[in-house]
C-alpha cells in the first residue's frame, strides 16, 4: 500500500516537472517566432538582482522584454519608445561573461526621463540585435522620440 502511493507521488511529480518543461518550451517559441523578437537578457540597476535571460520584442511604440523561465504573459519591462536612450555601450566584464549569451555588448538604457521618473537598466545582446534597437530607435517618426533628432 505504501509503495503504490509513493509511486503515485513520484509519478504525479515528474508528470507536473514535464506540463511545466513543455509550458516553458511552447511560451519561449511563441516569444521567438513573434516579427521582431530577438534574445537579450537584462539587469536592472539599484537592485541587487542578476542578469536574467529573456527575450525582447519590438512593438511600434514600446520594446517589451520577457523573462524565459517565467509563464505570464504579459512583459516584465516595457521600455517607451518615445523616451528610451542607450547611454553606454560596452564588453563584457570577466564576471558577466559567463551569465549572458556568447559575444554579447552590454548597453546602458535610461527610459521615462520625460516622464519625470527616470530610471535605467541593462541589457545584454548581440551586435545584430544592438544594430537592429539603434535603427529601432533612430526611426521613430519625426518628434516621436524625444532623445533623437533634439535640434537646439
Amino acid at each position: 500500500m505504501l509503495a503504490s502511493a509513493l509511486l503515485i507521488i513520484l509519478l504525479s511529480s515528474v508528470g507536473a516537472a514535464v506540463v511545466v518543461s513543455v509550458l516553458f518550451t511552447l511560451r519561449r517559441r511563441s516569444l521567438t517566432r513573434a516579427a521582431g523578437a530577438f534574445d537579450c537578457s537584462a539587469e536592472v540597476l539599484g537592485r541587487t538582482a542578476r542578469w536574467r535571460l529573456g527575450v525582447a520584442v519590438y512593438g511600434i511604440s514600446a520594446l517589451d522584454w520577457y523573462p524565459v523561465f517565467s509563464l505570464r504573459p504579459h512583459p516584465s519591462f516595457t521600455f517607451p519608445r518615445a523616451d528610451l536612450e542607450i547611454v553606454d555601450r560596452r564588453a563584457p566584464g570577466t564576471d558577466e561573461q559567463y551569465s549572458m549569451l556568447p559575444d554579447a555588448y552590454v548597453i546602458e538604457c535610461r527610459y521615462d526621463v520625460f516622464r519625470g521618473s527616470p530610471k535605467s537598466i541593462r541589457l545584454a545582446l548581440d551586435a545584430e540585435a544592438l544594430a537592429g534597437l539603434a535603427s529601432w530607435l533612430e526611426s521613430a517618426p519625426p518628434g516621436a522620440n524625444h532623445s533623437m533628432g533634439r535640434f537646439t
